[in-house]
């Protein structure tokens, strides 16, 4: 056991990625695990007025990020990568809504009051040059320069058309506006989607010239076009809205994609298992059971379904004995296999990989 025998390589770790998305494995599934990190000394130090300051501050997001690579150990198939943030929010700033910033997370103002907003809305064209994309692409910029190759900067996280309407009108009126406006709706969804579509259609031009591999903060690996489809607000309607009003726009938003692993989140979202599973172009699943919700293990019904459906699977374990009962229970083919609770250090994450290896033989 030499953990110098498990340190990253893109080479490697993208062939076991490329199997994954076919729903197979080569000498074992990727692997994706966090050793315990050892404080930087050269982390900088915030003396930002406030937290809205703090978040666009380019430089100290990018040196901040960069001090914590430089102290991270990157084992098995974990990119060593970077995801520019100003919150989950970016697509709906596309339509003028400002974000609200917390001290991990930011959401957006509601820009969508009333019936005659929605009419504003379906003529409103999406503005890629505000302050929070200008930011974006500063960061991306700034550090592609100061990774030097060492580190890659990872795709934005970017929410779909549904959850953008959410940000925009807030949900528990959208859901209201799915029975007084239904058209409406569906039409500021698709509208949604278009915006959704050549926002990513310009970042990852963007990250490709630079020569970045795809890749975001679920860290997979793709050279070409993917990314994580989701609808984190079909929790609040029915099995018949998500299929008939919420399904067009996820596909229209995964039709350019050629790698696709759709974020399913929570025991609300089982409803539409089904119709997620349908999807045209679906390669995997991210089943995200939630924080109380029990461990990987205990979810191995969802995880053989998808299987059932031809669909890799993404294994979001609790610790190494979770993330190892699964595979030893569903095999090692179209799993990717992530351990949430990071190892005491680089000898016993090799030894657990070791593991991995001997169990998918």
């Amino acid at each position: 056991m030499n953990p110098r025998n498990h340190y990253f390589s893109l080479a490697a770790a993208s062939a076991r990625f490329d199997a994954f998305w076919q729903g197979g494995r080569l000498d074992r599934p990727p692997v994706s695990l966090w050793i315990e990190q050892k404080h930087s000394l050269r982390a900088p130090r915030s003396n930002h007025a406030t937290l809205r300051d703090r978040w666009m501050d380019v430089e100290f997001q990018v040196e901040s990020a960069l001090a914590r690579l430089e102290t991270s150990v990157f084992l098995g198939d974990t990119v060593p990568s970077w995801t520019p943030n100003v919150g989950p929010d970016l697509t709906s700033t596309l339509f003028n809504a400002e974000l609200v910033f917390g001290e991990t997370t930011s959401w957006c103002q509601h820009t969508i009051h009333d019936r005659a907003d929605w009419e504003r809305f379906l003529e409103t064209a999406p503005n890629f040059d505000n302050e929070y994309w200008r930011t974006i692409d500063a960061m991306i910029t700034l550090a592609a320069e100061r990774f030097a190759g060492r580190y890659y900067v990872a795709m934005p996280d970017l929410h779909g058309s549904f959850d953008m309407l959410s940000g925009l009108r807030g949900p528990e009126d959208l859901c209201l506006d799915l029975v007084d406006e239904r058209d409406l709706v569906f039409r500021a969804s698709l509208h949604c989607a278009r915006a959704y579509v050549e926002g990513f259609r310009r970042l990852h031009q963007r990250l490709t010239a630079l020569g970045m591999p795809g890749t975001t903060w679920t860290n997979y690996l793709h050279n070409g076009p993917v990314y994580v489809p989701s609808c984190d607000f079909w929790c609040l309607v029915s099995k018949d809205v998500g299929q008939e009003l919420i399904r067009p726009s996820i596909e229209f938003e995964m039709a350019p994609l050629e790698r696709t692993i759709f974020h399913l989140d929570g025991p609300n979202a089982l409803q539409h298992l089904e119709t997620m599973l349908a999807l045209p172009g679906l390669n995997a699943v991210q089943w995200v059971y939630g924080a109380g919700q029990g461990n990987a293990s205990q979810w191995l019904h969802v995880y053989r379904r998808c299987r059932e459906a031809h669909k890799a699977v993404q294994i979001l374990a609790e610790d190494a004995a979770d993330a190892l009962h699964c595979l030893r229970e569903l095999g090692p083919d179209g799993l990717w296999i992530c351990v949430g609770k990071p190892f005491r250090n680089a000898d016993r994450a090799a030894e657990f990989l070791d593991e991995v290896h001997r169990l998918s033989a």
